[in-house]
């Protein structure tokens, strides 16, 4: 677990002025899918959402759970974790599963997560 400072701040300066990204374009890497929590989040809740055994330790965890009242983010490809962020405080982003082609649009100091054509992404 990593906090990323760049990717906190890229994403918090989008809620406030507007548009969209991609958010490959934000958190690039070798990842085909995002799982996003809000947390706090046990690990307990984020394995069971893996459906497999899932370590989180590091920035913002304490006894196997995250503690931070932000987003955090695990990146995935092909069922191996690859990288998992925390955004601190900043929770901008809706809880789900996200495919790697996700937009992140702002409007209004809020963030909703498109599929690339526009329409809701998620599960």
């Amino acid at each position: 677990m990593e906090f990323d400072d760049s990717l906190e701040k890229s994403i918090g300066d989008l809620a406030r002025s507007g548009g969209s990204r991609p958010l490959k374009e934000l958190a690039p890497g070798d990842w085909t899918s995002v799982q996003v929590f809000t947390g706090p989040a046990s690990g307990a809740r984020i394995e069971r959402e893996f459906g497999r055994p899932v370590t989180v330790e590091g920035d913002g965890t304490h006894s196997g759970d995250y503690v931070q009242d932000g987003n955090l983010l695990v990146f995935d490809r092909d069922g191996a974790t690859t990288r998992m962020v925390s955004l601190g405080t900043l929770a901008a982003l809706g809880d789900g599963k996200y495919r790697a082609d996700v937009v992140l649009k702002a409007q209004g100091g809020a963030i909703t997560m498109t599929d690339p054509d526009g329409r809701p992404a998620g599960r």
